[in-house]
């Protein structure tokens, strides 16, 4: 069953116009995927900033602990 009433999607657009405000616009298409990269990248370096201090604080406390016990 074919519901799609154009023959190509090049027909669809003319008739209805893009989906997006921007997808005829190059320039905001650029903009936003430098957006996203650069969100992308601070996240990956936020997680691990957060991952490195979690783990050295996990760190010193089993070396604190070890101190008192003897390591045992």
């Amino acid at each position: 069953m074919d519901s799609f009433p154009y023959a190509d999607w090049a027909e669809a657009l003319e008739a209805n116009g893009a989906i997006y405000t921007f997808a005829d616009n190059e320039s905001i298409i650029f903009l936003l995927t430098g957006l996203g990269i650069a969100a992308f990248l601070l996240s990956m370096i936020h997680i691990i900033r957060n991952e490195d201090k979690d783990l050295n604080h996990a760190a010193a406390r089993l070396a604190a602990r070890d101190a008192v016990t003897g390591g045992e």
